[in-house]
C-alpha cells in the first residue's frame, strides 16, 4: 500500500475522520451538503477555500479501501476502512507523548513485558518507543516512568498486537528508588 503523509490532502482526511470529525453528505438537500463540506474544508484543511482535487483525492480514497460510505437513513457517511485505520493509526503513534505532571503523585508506574522472540520485532519495536517515551529502563523486560501512563503504554502495545504480554503494575516502593527520583528530577 501506498505510504500516506499526514500533511496530504489524503492525510488529512484520514486524520479527521480518526479523530471523530464525521464527514456527512446529505443528498436529499445540496444547501445541507454545502455547509457540510465548507465546515470540513475549514475544520481539516484550514482554508475558506476548496483546495484542488478534492474530488480526485476522495476517488482514490475509496479506490485504495481507505474509505467507504454508509448510508444512514437519508444522509450518507464517510467513514474510515480497516486500512484508513492503521493509516491513523500510525499517525497517533508517531506524536504519541507521555505527560509529565507537575505534582508526583510517589508513585512509579512498572511496566513489564514478555514478548515471545516469535514478536522479536515487535518487541524490539516497543522498546525503542519506551525510550523516546522517556521511560528508564530498569532491565530489558521492565521499564518505570514515575506519572500517569498505562492508556499510551495500553496503545504502544495494541498498535504492535502485543497487548498480552504487557502488564502494568503501580509501586510505591522500589530499590534505586533515590536513582530514579533523581533522573526523573522529582
Amino acid at each position: 500500500m501506498r505510504i500516506i503523509d499526514k500533511e496530504s490532502n489524503s492525510g488529512k482526511i484520514i486524520y479527521a475522520l480518526g479523530m471523530g470529525i464525521g464527514i456527512t453528505v446529505a443528498l436529499a438537500n445540496r444547501r445541507t451538503s454545502y455547509k457540510t463540506t465548507k465546515l470540513l474544508i475549514n475544520k481539516v484543511f484550514g482554508l475558506n477555500k476548496r483546495p484542488k482535487n478534492l474530488n480526485r483525492c476522495f476517488y482514490q480514497m475509496r479506490k485504495l479501501k481507505l474509505i467507504k460510505i454508509e448510508k444512514i437513513g437519508d444522509d450518507n457517511k464517510v467513514i474510515l476502512t480497516e486500512n484508513g485505520q492503521k493509516i491513523f493509526l500510525r499517525f497517533n503513534y508517531e506524536n504519541l507523548q507521555l505527560n509529565e505532571n507537575k505534582i508526583w503523585d510517589r508513585n512509579f508506574r512498572m511496566i513489564l513485558f514478555d514478548i515471545p522472540e516469535k514478536n522479536k520485532r515487535a518487541r524490539d519495536a516497543f522498546r525503542l518507543k519506551m525510550k523516546e517515551l522517556g521511560c528508564v529502563k530498569f532491565n530489558d523486560s521492565v521499564w518505570v516512568y514515575p506519572y500517569p501512563c498505562q492508556t499510551e503504554i495500553d496503545f504502544i502495545a495494541n498498535y504492535w498486537n502485543v497487548g498480552k504480554y504487557v502488564h502494568f503494575a503501580i509501586v510505591k516502593e522500589i530499590t534505586n528508588k533515590e536513582n530514579l527520583e533523581k533522573y526523573f528530577n522529582l
